[in-house]
């Protein structure tokens, strides 16, 4: 998640941590100890520091720290009876002694009062003027509420509502508007005799930016549960392996993390109720030596997390806005991903099993994705039917293949990919696109074949030609009908001509065509749409044999292949498009034009024609180093991008005639993609992704997280997100970069311009 680990120290104190809290007027956090010391660490940096002080002025448990924002106090309470005020120099500013334990405080802003949970009562405390020279801080005699029959444990505020917890398995919820002969009195609102199964342990408040308010409670019944601001239960989250001794809700992530015996935080959504935790990467890579959690405290004004475990490290969390977001898992490591823009939005990733998986957001939350996997064995399947309708195997010439387009035989030119072998090992899945005009998922494979994969179209039809009994249906599922939608009927459904059909996305995908005619690794694709003008839709293939192929995805044929007009060329090498490898290949529809990286440390530009002898070479990208593995068209600031195996990222003038900026990669690129937005390069470099600004010519985003080599990365900018594929066997989510810069720069034009009107 975009929360990650600031620190963990080690060397705390010789006895359990019972509270830990944050000094914002000092910057400092502070901890209270089962033997009633209180340390204090220095926070101004950002993260902890040097041990600053340690106190012991309690004899008993210290339980929990308030803070005084309008005084500068520091309250810390104790099992001892006693509160103690620490003044803004760390020396005790005032002592009051209540004769019973205390477990919790909370501050009643709404009336200027502090609320404690004492014993079996919750009380409320007046506040006197801080600037008194004689006398308390604080009334000693509080006003008391006796509705509790056991210790409460747990007591917070909201608005005039105060809520409180305890032994006795009771949430109870006032009104503290009330005032009775000049007292202050809770007035009872709700009572919840049996909020949990055993005692409540411990209790929060939240409010998110949508202004929904919560109250999480955990208990030895190992649960913890959300309530709503009446004490009506809303979710219920259990399975837990010990007792709940820790709820907090981080805003940043909108997600509550608890501490149930396990080494990380568990996380979940409060408003869907759903457990995200193996969706969000926070805790994920943590050593199978950790220790358990058992208290979380949450920092509002530094939106950090603060925590405590068994062996009494202090461990701290902090958001990072370029943190993980959602992180993926796979069973292999994962090459390529693709997406389409219709909706509902589909990620689809493919890794070194063969198989496609496709990723689809729940509309519940954020942070989770359903999972469908299309296996490799029914696209071996679809190549073993294509062989079958194509070769003559019961005639008298068998063997000759039987040419579907012109019911003429010819000798066949390749073989050696199209049979399905179980020896073959070598299935990896190294480029995809999505094609949105055919709804057409195209992937290539290091088994030489390029798989079409399409939406099962009989049961589509299946779908669209159902009638209900209760005709009215139709205009209630019109959606998913599309424009398949009877005519008498479409007159009568709003839009519906502006509705994308869904219906193919309930029926799901099949492989539907493989494409054969390579030899080597495909390891380049490109769409050519038929807004191009060329009256249909073409897909440029390339790969280790260095052929590019040119396949009409409409017919799903080979429509033509590169030719090499050079007088010179050899009949062995006419087909051949470069002297090494093709290792990469996009197309600019700005320009018309293509090109292809490869490991002959070049990439070609050529004119793109439906005729593979008009193929024209405009320009070589000379200047790389080293094998040339990445090559993008930017339609944001129409230059050529390129990366290399040689540590540098080039941006290249449209003409393909000079080089334009050289950028210092720090490792081989293995992964790129342009930003649509803002034109920023995201690039893979092993296991890092930077963002880099080809204006300010630095690094303006840096993502860490991975653990092996990035091998795709693509931007959304439907949800201003990047994804990431790599060797780690995971899918990654991150925010993508936001130039605050230009932002701002154009608000002060407005502004300027609004003065000068």
């Amino acid at each position: 998640m975009a929360m990650e680990m600031l620190s963990d120290i080690k060397e705390t104190h010789n006895k359990p941590v019972t509270a830990v809290a944050y000094n914002p007027m000092k910057h400092e956090i502070l901890i209270g100890c089962e033997d009633g010391v209180i340390k204090v660490w220095d926070y101004s940096a950002g993260e902890p520091g040097k041990l600053l002080r340690t106190v012991h002025e309690h004899d008993g448990w210290v339980t929990c720290f308030l803070f005084w924002a309008e005084a500068k106090l520091l309250f810390s309470a104790a099992n001892d009876g006693t509160f103690i005020a620490w003044g803004s120099g760390g020396a005790v500013h005032d002592r009051i002694s209540i004769g019973s334990p205390i477990y919790s405080m909370a501050w009643n802003t709404r009336r200027n009062q502090l609320v404690a949970a004492v014993g079996t009562t919750v009380q409320v405390f007046t506040l006197r003027d801080p600037g008194r020279e004689s006398g308390h801080v604080i009334d000693p005699k509080g006003d008391v509420s006796r509705e509790h029959t056991d210790l409460v444990k747990c007591v917070v505020c909201h608005e005039s509502r105060v809520y409180s917890a305890g032994n006795d398995q009771r949430l109870i919820v006032y009104d503290s508007a009330f005032s009775y002969h000049g007292k202050n009195t809770l007035a009872v609102v709700s009572r919840v005799n049996k909020a949990h199964d055993a005692g409540i342990i411990c209790m929060c408040l939240a409010r998110d930016s949508d202004n929904n308010t919560w109250i999480f409670t955990g208990g030895f019944d190992k649960v913890v549960k959300v309530w709503s601001q009446d004490g009506q239960c809303m979710h219920k989250f259990d399975g837990f392996s010990s007792a709940v001794t820790g709820v907090c809700y981080v805003k940043p992530i909108k997600t509550i993390w608890i501490a149930g015996g396990s080494i990380g935080a568990s996380m979940y959504d409060p408003k869907s109720g759903d457990n995200v935790s193996d969706f969000i990467g926070t805790f994920q890579n943590e050593e199978s030596g950790a220790y358990p959690l058992v208290a979380l405290h949450y920092i509002p004004d530094l939106g950090h997390v603060i925590g405590t475990n068994t062996r009494r490290h202090i461990r701290v969390w902090r958001y990072n806005s370029s943190g993980c977001l959602t992180n993926l898992k796979n069973k292999c490591a994962v090459e390529t991903l693709t997406y389409t823009r219709k909706v509902p939005l589909l990620i689809f990733s493919g890794g070194s099993d063969g198989q496609v998986t496709k990723w689809e957001r729940f509309q519940s939350n954020n942070f989770m994705y359903s999972k469908e996997i299309f296996p490799h064995s029914e696209a071996k399947a679809r190549l073993a039917a294509q062989i079958a309708n194509k070769y003559d195997w019961l005639g008298p010439n068998r063997g000759i293949i039987k040419d579907l387009n012109q019911n003429t035989k010819q000798r066949p030119s390749f073989a050696i990919n199209q049979m399905p072998s179980e020896h073959i090992s070598n299935i990896a899945l190294l480029r995809s696109v999505f094609v949105e005009d055919l709804d057409l998922l195209v992937v290539a494979s290091e088994d030489h074949n390029i798989y079409v994969w399409g939406f099962d179209m009989d049961a589509v039809s299946v779908l669209q030609n159902m009638r209900p009994a209760d005709e009215s249906l139709i205009f209630k599922y019109a959606i998913l009908l599309g424009d398949k939608v009877p005519r008498a009927e479409q007159e009568n459904v709003e839009g519906s001509k502006d509705q994308d059909s869904v219906t193919n996305r309930v029926a799901g995908f099949i492989c539907r065509n493989v494409l054969t005619e390579h030899t080597n690794c495909v390891t380049g694709l490109a769409v050519v749409g038929k807004d191009a003008g060329y009256g249909t839709t073409f897909l440029i293939s390339a790969g280790w044999d260095r052929r590019i192929l040119l396949w009409d995805l409409e017919t799903v044929r080979l429509h033509d292949s590169f030719r090499n007009t050079d007088s010179n060329a050899s009949s062995e090498s006419e087909e051949l498009a470069s002297d090494g490898i093709i290792l990469d290949l996009t197309y600019s529809a700005d320009r018309d034009e293509f090109a292809y990286a490869s490991s002959d440390k070049l990439v070609y530009i050529r004119r793109f024609s439906d005729k593979g002898r008009e193929m024209k070479l405009l320009a070589v990208l000379q200047g790389h180093e080293a094998d040339v593995t990445q090559v993008r068209w930017s339609s944001v600031r129409n230059k050529w991008v390129t990366g290399s195996e040689d540590g540098t990222i080039r941006v290249w003038n449209a003409d393909g005639m000079s080089c334009e900026l050289v950028l210092s990669a720090q490792g081989a690129v293995s992964a790129l993609c342009i930003d649509q937005v803002n034109g920023c390069i995201v690039a893979g470099i092993q296991e890092v992704i930077r963002v880099y600004d080809p204006e300010t010519r630095k690094i303006v985003q840096k993502n860490v997280g991975h653990t092996d080599s990035v091998r795709c990365v693509m931007h959304i900018p439907e949800r201003s997100q990047y994804i990431s594929a790599s060797w780690d066997k995971t899918v990654r989510i991150w925010n993508a970069f936001k130039n605050s810069r230009k932002r701002s720069t154009k608000d002060n034009k407005e502004q300027s311009e609004d003065a000068n009107s």
